[in-house]
């Protein structure tokens, strides 16, 4: 049977640019530099281990509610409570949480474009 790794997360993005300053001021990420590609620009940023490839090609808006397929991706965290202080100082608004659920302490952010982010640690 072959194994699988997380390869990347595809972010649609209406400024490229701006999204991966997001993740950066947020997650203190890495970018690679941008390239055109199909006539739109693909950014790669990394937060620790992952991989968030940002383009701007043509999407349609959605709300920020639940819905079906891909709804959010989960980052974990080995301090929540800095990572609580982090969205307070930057300003990013909450869209659930925090929370305890499960063992893990867990608060959902609104990112850049309405991408929902869950941040969680293990208690």
């Amino acid at each position: 049977m072959p194994t699988y790794s997380l390869n990347h997360v595809h972010h649609e993005s209406k400024d490229v640019h701006a999204a991966a300053e997001w993740y950066k001021k947020m997650f203190d990420a890495v970018a690679d530099k941008p390239f055109e590609r199909g006539g739109a620009t693909w950014l790669r940023v990394h937060i620790g281990e992952v991989t968030v490839t940002i383009t701007d090609r043509e999407f349609a808006d959605i709300d920020l509610i639940r819905y079906q397929g891909l709804d959010h991706f989960g980052l974990d965290t080995d301090n929540f409570d800095a990572t609580l202080v982090r969205i307070e100082e930057t300003g990013v608004e909450i869209w659930a949480g925090p929370l305890e659920a499960e063992g893990m302490r867990i608060v959902f952010i609104n990112g850049p474009d309405n991408v929902k982010i869950e941040l969680m640690e293990k208690k």
